[in-house]
């Protein structure tokens, strides 16, 4: 009996720590009014939803993020200034060709109207697992995010 309690207490202490790990590349703040705090939040929340998009390779969790125009650098093939139109197709293009095991952010950086994450596409193309760094900007006009730019290289 005294087994089965303390492999549950170690499967609690290690399934808490996965959670939060998950998160380990957002620093949270304190924050001197709830618009700020607000404002951080919707940010992580635009970070995340843009990662579940390539998680799932579901461009309409990224797109709705898309400005008039958004800069793109998908492998140094694709770069430079397109409609929201243009990179939606780019980016679905390249979801296809190189399907997702994995997108995680590793670190974030915040500054009032700008924030950017930095990560890992980890796909698998048949002969096995590869990985591409990742970055994305952000910045925030009209009390929303959008995304400034992309990079996968």
């Amino acid at each position: 009996m005294t087994r089965i309690f303390i492999l549950i207490f170690a499967f609690c202490i290690i399934a808490g720590k996965n959670v939060n790990a998950q998160d380990d590349w957002w620093k949270d703040k304190r924050f001197k009014d709830d618009g700020q705090k607000a404002k951080y939040s919707l940010c992580k929340k635009t970070f995340k939803n843009i990662s579940e998009g390539f998680n799932y390779q579901n461009i309409n969790d990224i797109n709705v993020y898309f400005g008039s125009e958004v800069y793109l650098n998908i492998i140094s093939n694709e770069r430079g200034y397109y409609s929201s139109n243009q990179a939606e197709l780019i980016l679905t293009d390249f979801m296809e060709y190189f399907k997702v095991v994995s997108f995680k952010y590793k670190h974030s950086y915040l500054k009032n109207s700008f924030a950017f994450a930095i990560g890992k596409y980890i796909y698998d193309r048949g002969s096995g697992k590869r990985e591409l760094n990742a970055s994305i900007s952000l910045k925030y006009i009209d009390d929303v995010w959008i995304i400034d730019q992309i990079s996968i290289n």
